[in-house]
């Protein structure tokens, strides 16, 4: 597929540290790496992106706050015209930051919250880290900005998604996205915790009744869905334009820069898809080389296998989410997650009973 001449979104990791050390971090975070980008670096990086005409930066971590000039970075993004996010655990967060957030200029703050308090703060491994979050989330939304939360879905939380709907909303969480928790990082030494393909019924019954929420309700990021004739509705920004999963974007108008420099399409993508490193060669030379990103770029149906390969929205799904893939199966094109399958299967469950 032929990619987009810039980049519309970068996601960049600005360091591993973090003050969490939590159960399904993909990344292992905690300490930082051992050479990190320092500022004149991500300075850089930040102008090259511009120079491609990237739109959209999101800052990440570990902790992004936890990153000594990082109020710099987005006053950096900003002077170049491109609107500046940042995800956080909330930790440390407090009105004197929420107060930097807004004067710096970002556009929004995702905070991450995985359940209710017990379940949080275990799988955080931070106590009272969720009524801290929920302190982040009121200090930003007092400060005048928009706030949203991400949460993962795992078999330990999903029977509490619907409870924390109504706590996120009175906080005042604007907007709420979903993912699976995929076995990376730390979340490999808790395979407990990954959600089954047999699990995706009862997520989609779950989400369906979410959807019918009359407040808050929670849309569908990259990893989870496909196929169903409400997917759409389930993946569309609260408020926002309808949005369609078209496949994956990694490489096509995405990229993630990691702290180390390291170049991927979506950071979530094993170490096999590093497209170079910004310390070796300019960003603007790795995104403008045709070979790079080549698990889309050059994508052709003959990497589907498993039921992707048989199915009729094979097109324009082209087997799901490219890192859940990866994660799951060790290659791209296949998902065992997908919820055309679980419909099916809640369709024949139905009609057996």
């Amino acid at each position: 597929m032929k990619p987009s001449p810039a980049p519309f979104v970068a996601v960049l990791e600005l360091t591993l540290r973090c003050p969490c050390r939590c159960q399904t971090c993909g990344s292992y975070a905690g300490a930082a790496r051992a050479r990190e980008l320092d500022h004149d670096e991500w300075l850089g990086v930040i102008g090259s992106l511009a120079d491609l005409g990237c739109r959209r930066i999101t800052l990440m971590g570990g902790e992004p706050l936890l990153y000594p000039r990082w109020a710099d970075l987005v006053c950096a993004g900003r002077a170049r015209d491109m609107l500046v996010d940042l995800i956080s655990c909330g930790q440390g967060l407090d009105e004197r930051v929420a107060l930097a957030m807004r004067e710096c200029g970002l556009h929004s703050v995702t905070i991450s919250i995985d359940g209710l308090a017990n379940t949080h703060d275990a799988q955080r491994r931070v106590s009272g880290c969720f009524e801290q979050a929920l302190r982040a989330i009121r200090f930003v939304d007092q400060a005048g900005l928009k706030v949203g939360v991400t949460s993962q879905v795992n078999q330990g939380n999903l029977s509490e998604l619907e409870s924390l709907a109504h706590i996120l909303e009175e906080a005042g969480v604007l907007g709420w996205q979903l993912q699976l928790t995929l076995p990376l990082g730390r979340a490999e030494e808790h395979r407990h915790l990954i959600a089954p393909p047999a699990m995706m019924p009862e997520l989609l019954r779950v989400l369906r009744r979410l959807g019918r929420r009359a407040g808050l309700r929670p849309h569908l990021t990259d990893n989870i869905g496909y196929g169903t004739s409400d997917d759409i509705a389930l993946r569309t920004i609260q408020g926002s334009f309808p949005r369609p999963w078209l496949g994956c974007r990694a490489g096509l108008d995405a990229l993630g820069v990691g702290s180390d420099g390291r170049v991927k399409g979506c950071l979530a993508l094993p170490d096999i898809c590093t497209e170079g490193n910004v310390r070796e060669e300019p960003l603007v030379a790795i995104w403008n080389d045709p070979n790079r990103f080549s698990y889309n770029r050059h994508y052709t149906p003959a990497q589907l296998s498993g039921a992707c390969a048989d199915c009729e929205q094979a097109r324009l799904c082209r087997g799901g989410c490219t890192a859940t893939a990866y994660a799951m199966h060790g290659k791209p094109g296949v998902s065992t997650h997908c919820f055309l399958h679980a419909s099916a299967t809640m369709v024949s469950t139905t009609r057996e009973a």
